[in-house]
């Protein structure tokens, strides 16, 4: 049988012979939870709770034999606490970009109101029916715009990564020393951003060009794996759960 397709298909989704580098995005772990009644302010930048520093862990153990030789992390709290654990493995220092920070979803409520008490339960619940049915930011009133947000992200995001794509050439080489030398070949330098479900569906949205804003719900500190080129982003995994169901500490 031909190897025509597999090479073709190697080279376009790129798992054969491209210089590449992985990023894994991982969601922070769980977060501390304000009342129902809590205005909007308390919930913008709560700590990590007990069970999300375990999911913090458990996700740096499942990153710790990758070869990541950065850490990148939005400047809130949740988000920065898990990007420390995993930086803790491989004695890396964790970079700030608050490009990462999550949607502004409430960013123009009034902060000692909550969402429902600013625009009135009748416009609240229509935008709700409106973002489950279209499943966009732009549902809901007095936030930032979708397309303001998934810019941000993908900029951010391929920014950092071009900071760490290896020099050209440099995966053929590796292969080929590994190869003579009888050794497995290496992985794929690596990266690592510990960031929101949102900013993870807002880059994988517009990375591939679709109307939705978000495609799934990421686990607290699930870890999505995508492999980027110097023309291309292509998602190899997404919202990986093993390290966290060996524990029992899966939740979103």
């Amino acid at each position: 049988m031909s190897s025509f397709l597999g090479r073709t298909l190697g080279a376009a989704l790129l798992t054969r012979g491209t210089d590449c580098l992985d990023v894994f995005l991982i969601r922070h772990g769980q977060q501390t939870r304000p009342g129902p009644d809590a205005p909007e302010a308390a919930s913008y930048d709560p700590p990590l709770s007990a069970t999300g520093r375990a999911q913090a862990e458990a996700a740096a153990d499942a990153l710790a034999a990758r070869p990541i030789t950065a850490v990148y992390a939005s400047q809130l709290a949740r988000a920065h606490d898990t990007a420390a654990a995993i930086a803790a493995r491989h004695r890396l220092v964790v970079g700030t970009d608050e490009r990462l920070a999550e949607v502004g979803i409430f960013q123009q409520v009034p902060a000692h109101l909550s969402f429902e008490q600013a625009v009135g339960q009748r416009a609240a619940a229509e935008a709700a029916e409106t973002m489950v049915r279209t499943r966009k930011w732009d549902a809901l009133p007095l936030g930032e715009g979708s397309q303001a947000f998934r810019t941000r992200v993908h900029t951010a995001i391929w920014e950092l990564a071009r900071l760490h794509l290896p020099e050209p050439g440099s995966a053929m080489r590796a292969r080929e020393a590994a190869e003579r030398s009888g050794e497995p070949v290496p992985h794929p330098q690596a990266i690592a951003i510990a960031c929101h479900g949102g900013v993870i569906n807002a880059f994988l949205a517009e990375e591939y060009g679709l109307e939705a804003d978000f495609l799934f719900r990421p686990a607290h500190a699930g870890i999505t794996r995508v492999r980027f080129a110097a023309d291309r982003a292509v998602m190899l995994t997404g919202n990986e759960l093993g390290h966290l169901e060996d524990r029992q500490l899966l939740t979103f």
